[in-house]
């Protein structure tokens, strides 16, 4: 089947010829007029393309290994588990994540260290906390969530991942001190990546070895891989700021800020994972193999816009705080061009080479196509919308980018509830892309009118 995957491959793309030579032209055009702004934030982003691309190729390989192994059943297992774990990850940075990277930037560029040291230091002080009591509560509570999705044998992974949130956590607080550094690759691949390349080493170890693969052992291998970003997230900061964080009084007005981005950040990941979620509640864990391949594959498209959200969000940060809204909006506008263009270019190719693509994770997983092509409308609408929710965070719209991802995510459950119900996989994915669009559309405008920037790129010349 693999190999016939490969031949596929090769005869598309010896017979294929999307980019015209005109075409080719007007993309070097645009590539010579960036400003300096936009250049910066794509070679900061070009530095973290190859992280990322090996990341999501690491989880692709370990997916497809899994599905092989497992089937669609083991691997929807091994993902809903996760899929709780960054759930809970979520609260536990209690939208702190957002704050420590803006107060980081800010304190960066104007070489405030003791404002960096503090915001260090109120962060663990309250992240900390938050993680400890979730542990507990997430060890007591664990026989219920695996009720929840009728598979008793879940609990005792679920009390092992619960055991390494603190550890996360501060590896995650850290993270976001590095990207306010400017660290971007760095701070992306300590935050998502790393964990997923050592699990994919595991794997393989797995394989080499002929050591037994199920799912206790896989769970085993993901809490190694978050230790080990854990203690590495440390080491760098350490080697960035020393001593890791300063002494001070406590910083009310972070958790002013942190409390709506908290909301921000549960109502956005809730949204990426409620219809994982009630797939598993209402369907099974087969059903949440097949979809989660499809929807682990669109990120793909969304992975540009994360890399450079990453990228350009110290700089919105620090040109609203020098008021230079003009430079602010070329950069943004021509930024959002280039994810036009990579959003379109991303989609064809799935929408042309699916049905070969699911297949490498075996027959069965082909069934996931229609889900594909669903999930890459709403995909390529995320892209082509550009910053905007960075845009309403970094400039003090906490309050209204959380009303927005908290109306869409209501919408989100009750679509995916009923059409879960009489559709199954394809309703999950009807659901979340009617949300993912319409949520969109409605940031864009908002951030113009909040703003003054318009994130689309309409009249670049």
């Amino acid at each position: 089947m693999i190999f016939q995957n490969l031949k596929i491959f090769n005869k598309y793309f010896k017979n294929s010829s999307l980019l015209g030579e005109d075409f080719m032209k007007g993309i070097f055009k645009k590539i010579t007029n960036l400003d300096e702004h936009s250049k910066e934030v794509f070679f900061k982003s070009s530095s973290t393309v190859l992280i990322q691309i090996v990341g999501i190729l690491a989880r692709l390989l370990t997916s497809v290994f899994l599905g092989r192994t497992l089937g669609a059943a083991g691997l929807g297992d091994v993902n809903l588990i996760n899929q709780v774990i960054t759930i809970v990850m979520v609260f536990s940075m209690f939208g702190m994540d957002h704050v420590i990277l803006k107060n980081t930037a800010i304190g960066y560029g104007v070489k405030d260290f003791k404002l960096i040291g503090g915001t260090l230091f109120t962060a663990l002080r309250v992240n900390v906390l938050i993680a400890i009591i979730l542990t507990v509560l997430g060890v007591l509570s664990s026989g219920f969530i695996s009720q929840i999705f009728k598979n008793p044998q879940l609990q005792t992974p679920i009390i092992i991942v619960f055991l390494v949130i603190v550890p996360q956590t501060i590896g995650n607080i850290f993270s976001s001190s590095i990207n306010g550094y400017n660290k971007v690759w760095q701070s992306r691949l300590l935050k998502d990546f790393l964990t997923s390349l050592i699990v994919f080493i595991g794997v393989c170890l797995y394989w080499l070895l002929s050591i037994d693969v199920n799912l206790y052992s896989i769970i085993i291998l993901y809490v190694v891989g978050r230790c080990i970003t854990f203690i590495a997230a440390t080491i760098y900061w350490k080697s960035l700021y020393k001593p890791i964080f300063l002494k001070s009084v406590f910083d009310k007005s972070m958790l002013k800020m942190a409390v709506p981005l908290l909301f921000v950040s549960a109502t956005t990941l809730l949204a990426s994972s409620i219809d994982v979620l009630m797939l598993g509640w209402l369907s099974g864990s087969e059903k949440v193999g097949l979809y989660t391949v499809a929807a682990r594959l669109v990120l793909f498209i969304a992975f540009f816009l994360q890399i450079t959200n990453s990228a350009i969000s110290p700089k919105i940060a620090t040109f609203y705080s020098n008021k230079n809204f003009t430079e602010m909006s070329v950069m943004v506008k021509k930024v959002t061009f280039w994810l036009i263009i990579i959003g379109l270019l991303s989609a064809l190719f799935f929408v042309a080479l699916g049905k070969p693509i699911l297949g490498f994770w075996g027959d069965g997983f082909v069934e996931a196509y229609t889900c594909l092509i669903i999930l890459c409308i709403g995909q390529f609408v995320n892209v082509s919308t550009g910053c905007s929710g960075v845009l309403l965070i970094m400039c003090g719209h906490e309050k209204i980018f959380s009303y927005i991802s908290t109306s869409f995510l209501i919408l989100n459950i009750i679509l995916n509830y009923f059409l879960i119900i009489e559709y199954q996989e394809i309703g999950a994915a009807i659901a979340t892309t009617t949300a993912i669009v319409g949520e969109n559309i409605v940031r864009v405008i908002v951030a113009k009118y909040k703003t003054g920037i318009l994130t689309l790129p309409f009249g670049l010349n």
